[in-house]
This record gives C-alpha cells, sequence and structure tokens, in this order.
C-alpha cells in the first residue's frame, strides 16, 4: 500500500517573505495532499522529518556578512552533508545559475561540490543549462507573473528604459548608466528601481540621478502594484548583465507586456524563438547607447496589443511538474 501522507519537501529557502521567491510561488501552487513545503531551519535540516530536500542558491547557506555566522553556517551545511550521505534523501537541485553570482571561498566551493555530487535530480529552467556529466535532469520552465501583475495599466512612455530588480554588481548597472549617459536626446528616460545590495550602488545610482535629470530612482522595496506601473510606464526593461542565464525580471517584463534587452547568448536565443523575437532584443556587450535607442525605435514599431507567448509557465503548470520531481527517483541506467 502506498503511503498516503504528502512528501515532505524542505526548501533552502525561507517561505512566506515579504516579497514572494520562486520557492514561494512553486510551494504556493503545490496540492498539500501530494506535497508538503517546509520553510528552510538548520533546526529542521539536521534534526527535522523530511523527505526532499529542495535547493535553490545553495552557496546562500553557508554565505553570511558575520564572520562568526559565517563559520557557524560552515559547520551546519557540512553536518548537513553527512545527514544527506547517512539517510540518502532526494535531493533536488534547481539550477538557477551556472556559478554564484559573486566567488566565494574555496572551503565554500569544496561543500557545494559536494552537494552537487548528492543530488538526485538537477531541475534547469532552460534546455541550455549545463549539469553535472552522467546526472539526472529534468527541464521546468520559469513562470510568468501575469496572476501576481495583473495589467500593466499605464500606457507605455515611448521614451522611458527601466532597470528593476535587487541592485546588485553582477548585474551591470554601471554599463547601463554609462551607455544612457553616451545617448543625446533629452527626452529619454531611464527609470532605476529595486533595493541596493550596498552603499555603494546606492551611490551609483544616486550620482547618475544627480549628474543626469533624466535619470530617475526609485531606491527600495518595490511592492507588486508599483512595479506594475513602473513597467507598464516603460517602452523596454533592459538587463545589462554582465553574464545571464535564468532571471526573473525578464518574465515580470514579459508578464506586463513590455520587451527586454538582455546579452545576447544561447539562453536569451531560446528564448527569443520562444515567446516572439519582438519581446526578446539581444546585445553584444558593452552595452552602448545605440544598442538603447534601437530597442526603443523596434519597441516603437510594435503593435501595443500583442502580448508574448507564455503558454506553459503558468505556476501551477510548474509545481505540478515539479511534483513529478519530488515523488519520483531517476532509473539507473
Amino acid at each position: 500500500m502506498s503511503d498516503p501522507r504528502p512528501v515532505r519537501v524542505l526548501q533552502s529557502v525561507l517561505l512566506g517573505g515579504a516579497q514572494p521567491s520562486y520557492a514561494d510561488h512553486v510551494a504556493g501552487r503545490l496540492d498539500p495532499t501530494r506535497v508538503q513545503p517546509l520553510s528552510f531551519s538548520y533546526r529542521t535540516a539536521l534534526t527535522g522529518r523530511w523527505d526532499v530536500l529542495h535547493v535553490h542558491w545553495p552557496e546562500n547557506l553557508v554565505r553570511h556578512r558575520s564572520r562568526t555566522r559565517r563559520v557557524l553556517r560552515t559547520v551546519l551545511f557540512a553536518l548537513l552533508l553527512v545527514r544527506i550521505r547517512v539517510l540518502r534523501p532526494v535531493v533536488v537541485r534547481t539550477v538557477h545559475n551556472t556559478t554564484p553570482h559573486e566567488g566565494g571561498r574555496p572551503v565554500e566551493t569544496a561543500l557545494l561540490g559536494a552537494l552537487d555530487r548528492a543530488v538526485t535530480w538537477h531541475v534547469r529552467l532552460t534546455d541550455e543549462t549545463p549539469v553535472r556529466a552522467g546526472a539526472a535532469a529534468v527541464t521546468i520552465p520559469h513562470g510568468h507573473y501575469r496572476a501576481e501583475l495583473g495589467d500593466a495599466g499605464t500606457p507605455a512612455d515611448p521614451r522611458c528604459l527601466l532597470f528593476f530588480g535587487y541592485l546588485r554588481p553582477y548585474k551591470g548597472l554601471d554599463v547601463l548608466l554609462t551607455a544612457f549617459a553616451g545617448t543625446t536626446d533629452p527626452q529619454l528616460r531611464l527609470v532605476v528601481a529595486g533595493e541596493p545590495a550596498s552603499a555603494e550602488m546606492r551611490a551609483l545610482v544616486t550620482d547618475a540621478a544627480g549628474a543626469d535629470p533624466r535619470v530617475t530612482p526609485h531606491l527600495g522595496f518595490v511592492a507588486d502594484d508599483a512595479l506594475a506601473a513602473l513597467v507598464g510606464g516603460s517602452a523596454v526593461v533592459v538587463l545589462p548583465y554582465r553574464e545571464i542565464h535564468n532571471s526573473g525580471v525578464v518574465f515580470a517584463a514579459l508578464s506586463l507586456g513590455r520587451p527586454v534587452l538582455v546579452p545576447e547568448n544561447p539562453v536569451t536565443a531560446a528564448l527569443r524563438a520562444e515567446v516572439g523575437e519582438e519581446w526578446v532584443r539581444g546585445f553584444t556587450h558593452p552595452l552602448t547607447a545605440t544598442d538603447l535607442t534601437d530597442a526603443l525605435a523596434a519597441a516603437a514599431g510594435r503593435d501595443p496589443a500583442a502580448t508574448p507567448d507564455l503558454a506553459g509557465r503558468d505556476w501551477s503548470t510548474v509545481a505540478e511538474s515539479y511534483t513529478g520531481v519530488f515523488t519520483s527517483r531517476p532509473v539507473a541506467a
């Protein structure tokens, strides 16, 4: 007889934060009679009862600004690896990025490598994501945010560019600000919205706004309704990331019917083929003023009533695919 209780899935992140994460969107659509998602704590990880460990951004389980807390987390992570080795649970890793956005210490690299070797299933958000040779992998596309963000509700300003999200160095905001400063149209606008990761990132934006009145900062947490208004008021959302693989920002923009300007690579090319080429415009680094003005010109020629094809990317479909992963093990070759 099959076990009637739901599979207990320990997430590697906290659930239920003020700003819902990818894991929250998946957890919120899971059938509770089949899967019970658990918010992460090391107490639960090391002493609690769970059947599956679902890992997102594993470096965050080790990192902390405090050296003392970082050392403690390193020890606890090592103990979690021991528990995994002894109990051999299902370990699912969603591969959001091929490598951490910021480099880590050698001990962190070693621990993350050990965890990766214990993974039962690698979940890729795109077929272009590489995984460890011989590892079992399944592709589950990133969900869209149409239900969460609703309708843009604001006519696009054809001269407005938008950058939004958590402001971190790898996202290339400095490059965007330099490229925008090179544009000559006094009617162009660049809106930068999001919480800076550091005082340096905050100063980067405020200094640019002080030097160029066309730059408008909205620094801090941006709620969904405010984000929808900002995206709706823009003509193009720019992601000048030094490297891009998967990004919720892309799907937030597309969900609200706004095209994105992104670095050209196999992942963004595949997304363009899926949703329509008018929605995903690529550039080759370094980003230039011409890239920005050309993207605005292309957006101006778009049918304002058109929407990108995001079929199969609703979170209920994503959650159902995860349920299949949580409740199975790969068949040995």
